[in-house]
């Protein structure tokens, strides 16, 4: 069975999501994934020094260079540069429309941050986010586990969290794998063990 899946915004939020999905891919499980960037991340203005596992004071833009080789390993995934503009449809046959953009989905997920969202269709679902000293913040509503319509699911900074690298891959972890639990009507958390992938 394969699901298609577009993921909107492209910084760690967003790759974070493909990586849970590109991992969880396996005999019965396949992917098409489309990750949609306006290249605008926050996270390209930045070094890191508070999360595990990274180098010491890594800049953004090789987290993102590096995240993207780690999916490629595993799944081959389309990355579209454009800003996308509307989302229709429902679960199974959502559409993603922008300038030279219309693709069609089972899921979506929004990785947008927390400076705008202007994305037609999905209702008033725009609201102030509380968790980040800096004015004019937003964030995305949702019920559940983080989805915002049946099928479109938030991730990282724009689901509410704190701003920060390590919440918004937590969350954008927790968006796949509510996607993944969708898919497969059960709780899903994927695991590999040292010899899974041999």
């Amino acid at each position: 069975m394969k699901k298609r899946v577009t993921i909107i915004g492209g910084s760690i939020a967003g790759l974070t999501s493909a990586l849970v999905l590109a991992s969880a891919k396996n005999n019965e499980l396949d992917f098409e994934i489309n990750i949609i960037d306006e290249g605008k991340a926050d996270l390209n203005l930045v070094a890191i020094y508070n999360t595990p596992l990274f180098p010491k004071g890594i800049i953004g833009k090789e987290i993102i260079q590096n995240t993207k080789e780690q999916i490629n390993s595993l799944l081959n995934v389309n990355y579209i540069s454009g800003r996308v503009d509307e989302i229709s449809g429902s679960k199974g046959n959502l559409k993603v429309i922008g300038e030279g953009i219309n693709i069609e989905s089972d899921y979506i997920i929004l990785a947008t941050g927390a400076n705008s969202f202007n994305i037609k269709g999905l209702g008033n679902i725009v609201k102030e986010h509380t968790l980040i000293s800096k004015p004019n913040k937003i964030r995305l509503e949702y019920k559940n586990r983080q989805e915002v319509k049946e099928g479109i699911y938030v991730a990282g900074i724009a689901s509410g969290v704190t701003s920060m690298v390590t919440t918004a891959m937590g969350s954008a972890s927790e968006a796949a794998c509510a996607l993944l639990s969708d898919i497969k009507g059960v709780i899903v958390t994927p695991h590999d063990t040292p010899t899974s992938r041999k």
